[in-house]
């Protein structure tokens, strides 16, 4: 009986351990952040943007950065999300303004992979809202 006690316990640290580093690689693969209040983005040619009824959202590949802008002042928040394009559990990166349509563009500071596939996406009223997406690509070739 001794020894099935020590086989159990030795497998629920197992699975500790296990369930820890599982809870460690996932939030190292996700970001959500307020931004903060910037100018519009740049017109370059890394730079991809997307429009919904309600939100603008851009990604510039040259160091990461989304901005977002609330388009229609109705009350709801507007957020641009990039996400890895390739897997349904890879990063994603998300970045909310919440300073209404009078309130201009906000930029997060984002590190993602380099070489990744990726879309953007731009949501007005987060997680229920209009949406729009494109394609883009976290480094210029």
């Amino acid at each position: 009986m001794r020894k099935l006690t020590r086989r159990l316990l030795g497998g629920a640290a197992a699975v500790v351990v296990v369930t820890a580093a599982a809870t460690v690689a996932t939030t190292t693969a996700a970001s959500a952040t307020t931004g903060t209040p910037s100018g519009a983005p740049p017109n370059d040619m890394d730079v991809w943007c997307v429009s919904t009824t309600g939100a603008k959202a851009c990604f510039k590949a040259y160091g990461d950065k989304v901005w977002v802008k609330d388009t229609v002042a109705n009350g709801q928040s507007a957020a641009g999300t990039i996400k890895e394009d390739a897997s349904p559990s890879g990063w994603y990166r998300e970045c909310f303004n919440t300073r209404g349509a009078d309130g201009g563009w906000v930029m997060c500071d984002f590190d993602v992979p380099e070489y990744s596939a990726g879309v953007l996406w731009a949501v007005n009223n987060p997680f229920i809202g209009s949406q729009a997406s494109t394609k883009i690509q976290t480094t210029i070739i």
